[in-house]
């Protein structure tokens, strides 16, 4: 494949900041996702319907993957696992016990039917993402163990390969059937790739040797980290103007972890006194949103609307998870009574403003949703 062909997916330059993001929401409604009739659940993706995946116990203890659409949830498979990623169009993904052994296998879970991905013949495989189509890309082991990227339907898995090294990584796949992730060369160094499934694609890197791919929009935007000539990660957007220096907030890195449809990139970078900032870049500048009492934050999800979700680390060094909309940022465990302990590393944000994650909810761990209210 030439990336002439990989470059057709991608629109054309970031998108500029064309409205300023909603104020916060005035409060809030909490929902408690329940379980499958156990003691706890879990949240690992939300879409724009406000669908939510993840797993709940049953009244053994034992874990399924399920979905919850208006709050109910449903099963989405007879064996035990959970689901990691979700579409917009509600299909989902993620690692089930394996109809070949006792081993957790990526698995496709779409139209009330679980399909065993299986692996390319090692002990495991993972799901990073999934899209509407029902591909799947994330990595599996071969016979000696070594980590594969992969894209894959109902129909099997295809491998990816690397640049000449042993490992290969997908974490970000599109609608367009864009997978994006990291590859190692024969020098045993992480290179950047894109792929359709007939090879890999290295976009290049900021001048550096290192480049890890962690996120694609719909328009073929792709986010991460590459390193520059001087040997320090930059957060990039590459499109078809090539890869793009997104810089930082003063201070010597950066790195990308999300794109929204319109170009927007979140992450974290370092200022000028080497502290780690959460940042939204919109496609003109770097855009810090600081912390609430510590000194580091990190942001992870951004909706169409540039709300941002990620997490701060007091300085207790308590890491707590926060929203940020219109210079306010929030701490989310302080959004609705009853809601604490929230795995401040998995938050999740839709572009109806609501947010989806774990927490403790009448002490019990339990997926949740929190829906604005005006």
């Amino acid at each position: 494949m030439k990336i002439k062909n990989v470059l057709r997916l991608v629109a054309g330059g970031l998108a500029s900041w064309l409205c300023a993001a909603p104020a916060m929401a005035a409060g809030w409604t909490l929902t408690d996702l329940g379980t499958l009739g156990g003691a706890s659940s879990a949240a690992n993706a939300l879409n724009n319907a406000g669908q939510v995946v993840g797993y709940a116990e049953a009244a053994d203890g034992t874990p399924y993957p399920v979905i919850w659409s208006g709050g109910v949830a449903a099963p989405l498979s007879t064996r035990p696992g959970r689901a990691l990623a979700l579409s917009a169009g509600g299909v989902a993904a993620g690692n089930v016990m394996s109809t070949s052994g006792p081993r957790l296998d990526a698995t496709l879970l779409s139209g009330g039917s679980a399909h065993d991905l299986g692996t390319f013949g090692g002990s495991f495989s993972n799901a990073a993402a999934v899209n509407d189509s029902g591909q799947v890309a994330g990595y599996a082991r071969t016979p000696d163990e070594k980590d594969h990227a992969f894209l894959a339907t109902a129909s099997g898995m295809v491998d990816l390969g690397t640049f000449g090294g042993l490992y290969s990584y997908a974490y970000g796949l599109n609608n367009a059937g864009l997978a994006v992730g990291s590859a190692y060369d024969t020098s045993g160094t992480p290179r950047c790739f894109l792929s359709t499934g007939g090879g890999l694609i290295d976009p290049g890197t900021l001048g550096g040797r290192v480049c890890n791919a962690l996120a694609v929009n719909d328009a073929g935007q792709v986010t991460g980290s590459s390193t520059t000539s001087a040997g320090i990660g930059h957060a990039f957007v590459f499109d078809r103007r090539g890869m793009v220096d997104l810089g930082t907030l003063g201070g010597s890195s950066s790195v990308g972890y999300a794109i929204n449809r319109l170009g927007q990139v979140v992450g974290a970078a370092r200022t000028a006194t080497n502290q780690l900032h959460a940042f939204i870049h919109d496609g003109a500048r770097m855009v810090d949103l600081g912390t609430l009492g510590g000194t580091s934050s990190t942001a992870t999800g951004v909706n169409a609307s540039g709300q941002v979700v990620g997490n701060f680390t007091l300085s207790s060094g308590s890491k707590q998870p926060f929203i940020y909309a219109n210079g306010v940022m929030l701490n989310v465990n302080t959004l609705a009574p009853g809601l604490s302990n929230v795995d401040a590393s998995h938050v999740y944000l839709n572009d109806a403003g609501q947010i989806a994650g774990t927490g403790t909810i009448g002490g019990k761990q339990r997926a949740f949703l929190l829906t604005p209210t005006p």
